[in-house]
């Protein structure tokens, strides 16, 4: 089964704009921030944190930066996924 995607020509008002310039910035955190914890890890204790790792700390990192949970789960875990 071939899956087909889509590109859409987005043209948001101020308020669009800004939030999606608002989310980019909570996602670009986040990626920093599992880079950082793997670098981390690795150098202090030798031990290599897998995507799975992250992505089971997600609703605990929800749970501290409030602000990330405006983002549903899926684009989390993609950020991750790309890391």
């Amino acid at each position: 089964m071939a899956l087909r995607r889509a590109t859409f020509r987005l043209y948001p008002n101020k308020q669009v704009s800004e939030m999606l310039s608002y989310h980019r910035q909570l996602h670009k955190d986040l990626y920093n921030a599992a880079v950082s914890n793997r670098i981390t890890s690795y150098k202090k204790f030798g031990k290599s944190v897998s995507y799975f790792e992250q992505q089971n700390c997600l609703p605990d990192f929800k749970e501290v930066w409030i602000e990330y949970k405006v983002i549903n789960s899926q684009a989390l875990q993609a950020t991750l996924k790309r890391v």
